[in-house]
């Protein structure tokens, strides 16, 4: 394992951040976070959301396995709710089509759960030491073969062996690594492109209603719905979630646009007009679970409400001498992030937000950050060359990955949010046409990298489709036959189009294709049951780790799947959908003992 005289610097305490931070503290190695507006801890995970902006997020089994192995996921599952698929609806109510993920339990393991994005930060942050985090917003970095020095907005600076960039998509770090790279001329072309934005976002969500009037609220699973408009560049999305609420987002394509990354902040073109007038133009539509979107939308605090841009962007340069990037730093998914203005003199704030349709930034960023601090704790000896060899096969192990969320996230925006002809072929045959086959074949590649922390004992993963090797390169047998070769989303695309049996009589998706599953009533998670670092000081220099509380069992209840049309289904509980009770890794294992490190 890498020494623990290593000092690492962390960039930002958002998702990617934290689970850095988590991985970091549990190997025993030095860190800390730099983060310019650090969140209270006073609040814990069942805070209501209605209030605070981030909207509802997807984590993917891709990262579940990892926040099961900490002890956490029994918690997660008292504030989440797993997502059966993704409908699609025209402004009548006319069934389009469906994606169906009511199987990724079988196939990988675990559901994609679906929550509210602060309950998940709240949980997190309280497994990093307050010591740990220290208020400052970076604005630049030096760095040489020695060291790497940040500079806060506050004057002050720090130093360490190995700086983290896990501070979104408008990354500083990543603006001055790439500057810096270009002026050596060491920047692929790709990555100096000014970031452009795909799809223009109005999020927000409900205070909590009453399950008489919307009975999806009580149904096991979250299908989310999807209503494009006629003659009007918006797509309506409809998130429920488990604590008798419903997120929504309103998107609009976009064609023709270029931002620069140092200009985002000055766009005020799109606020606060352009967003009541997308607002007004949706209110009058039929919603999916009865009555208007006006009503839904007049429900939802105006604090909840943000505006943001979404970009779907894979960076080509993931690091750079002693720097790295991870979560949206290197996968720019979340773009402009503009909260309504609600201040005195009408000036938007920023706030942290992602798109809740096919993107999963979430799973993504605690995959990265699990990976990375697999390598690093990996690391020996501790020289230049072999830092850019841990950053290289850190890299190597996750790009594959990513590229096939880019390209997956591309293919169901054009789907969902399209419009025109081309739009509407690869809908149809989307919906209609694609053979199981190719269907599971790229949701196979996007969900195929589960890791967990090497150093920690291993959850059992269930999934029908096993997992990359969860070992570092230098411990896999390279003789190993190589499995078959596995075409990208495009070429897969373009051979089932272009071939006669792929267009043969296919049965439409159906409406009522997915089921229900028995899963623990709602029960906020109390701040008590949750372990907190109440012994520590912000001036305190020594490191300890935290020992997760185990979590409670909830009680289990019947449900009831609400189809898209409006009518409601009752299912009888099927076992195959049920959620993980064995396997519980003992949270006593996963505590580091080694003696404290000084920051």
């Amino acid at each position: 394992m890498a020494s623990t005289d290593l000092r690492i610097i962390i960039a930002g305490s958002g998702i990617a951040g934290l689970c850095a931070a988590i991985a970091l503290e549990l190997a025993g190695l030095n860190y800390i976070v730099l983060e310019q507006e650090p969140t209270s801890r006073d609040n814990p995970p069942n805070e209501s959301a209605d209030m605070t902006p981030g909207g509802a997020i997807q984590v993917g089994p891709t990262a579940l396995h990892f926040l099961r192995q900490l002890g956490v996921y029994e918690e997660i599952q008292k504030f989440s709710k797993p997502v059966s698929g993704f409908s699609m609806n025209e402004h009548d109510m006319n069934y389009l089509g469906r994606i169906d993920m009511s199987n990724h339990r079988e196939r990988y393991g675990h559901h994609t759960e679906v929550m509210a994005r602060s309950h998940l930060h709240a949980l997190l942050l309280q497994r990093v030491p307050p010591k740990r985090i220290t208020p400052g917003k970076i604005l630049g970095m030096i760095q040489d073969k020695e060291k790497v020095v940040v500079r806060c907005s506050d004057g002050s600076t720090h130093e360490g062996d190995i700086l983290i960039a896990a501070d979104g998509a408008f990354s500083n770090v990543r603006h001055t690594l790439y500057w810096n790279l270009d002026e050596k001329k060491q920047l692929p072309q790709a990555d100096a492109e000014p970031m452009s934005a795909d799809l223009r976002v109005i999020s927000g969500c409900t205070k909590q209603l009453d399950p008489q009037k919307y009975p999806v609220l009580l149904d096991a699973m979250s299908e989310i719905q999807s209503v494009q408009l006629p003659d009007k560049p918006y797509t309506i999305w409809f998130v429920p979630l488990l604590d008798n609420r419903i997120a929504w987002d309103i998107t609009q394509e976009v064609t023709k646009t270029a931002i620069r990354q140092g200009e985002a902040s000055t766009v005020y073109h799109w606020r606060p007009r352009d967003i009541e007038e997308a607002m007004e133009a949706v209110k009058g539509f039929e919603c999916p679970y009865g009555g208007k979107v006006g009503e839904l939308i007049e429900t939802s605090a105006t604090e909840s409400m943000f505006f943001h841009m979404t970009e779907e962007r894979l960076c080509e340069t993931w690091y750079g001498g002693r720097t790295v990037l991870l979560g949206d730093a290197v996968v720019c998914q979340a773009l402009d992030k503009l909260e309504l203005p609600t201040n005195q003199d009408g000036r938007a704030k920023f706030t942290k937000a992602c798109h809740k349709g096919f993107h999963q930034p979430a799973s993504e960023a605690i995959v990265d950050a699990v990976t990375l601090v697999n390598f690093l704790t990996n690391m020996t000896p501790e020289s230049m060359e072999s830092l850019t060899a841990t950053f290289k096969e850190y890299q190597s192990r996750r790009f594959p990955t990513a590229k096939a969320v880019v390209e997956q996230c591309t293919l169901l925006r054009q789907v969902f949010a399209g419009r025109g002809r081309a739009a509407s072929l690869k809908r149809n045959f989307v919906f209609n046409y694609m053979p199981d086959k190719m269907r599971n074949m790229i949701d196979d590649k996007r969900n195929e990298d589960r890791p967990q922390l090497w150093f920690l004992p291993q959850v059992q993963d269930q999934g029908v489709v096993k997992s990359l090797p969860n070992l570092p390169t230098s411990l896999m047998d390279s003789t190993a036959a190589e499995g078959p070769v596995k075409l990208s989303l495009e070429a897969a695309m373009n051979a089932a189009l272009s071939s006669p049996s792929s267009t043969a009589s296919s049965p439409r998706s159906p409406r009522g294709s997915w089921s229900a599953f028995s899963r623990p009533a709602f029960s906020m998670p109390s701040a008590p049951s949750v372990s907190l670092f109440s012994t520590f000081t912000s001036s305190s220099s020594s490191s300890l780790a935290s020992t997760p509380s185990s979590p409670n069992t909830a009680s289990s209840r019947k449900s009831s799947m609400k189809s898209p049309r409006g009518s409601v289904t009752k299912f009888q509980d099927d076992p195959k959908f049920g959620r993980h009770e064995e396997d519980n890794v003992p949270t006593e294992a996963l505590v580091h003992t080694g003696d404290p490190v000084a920051v």
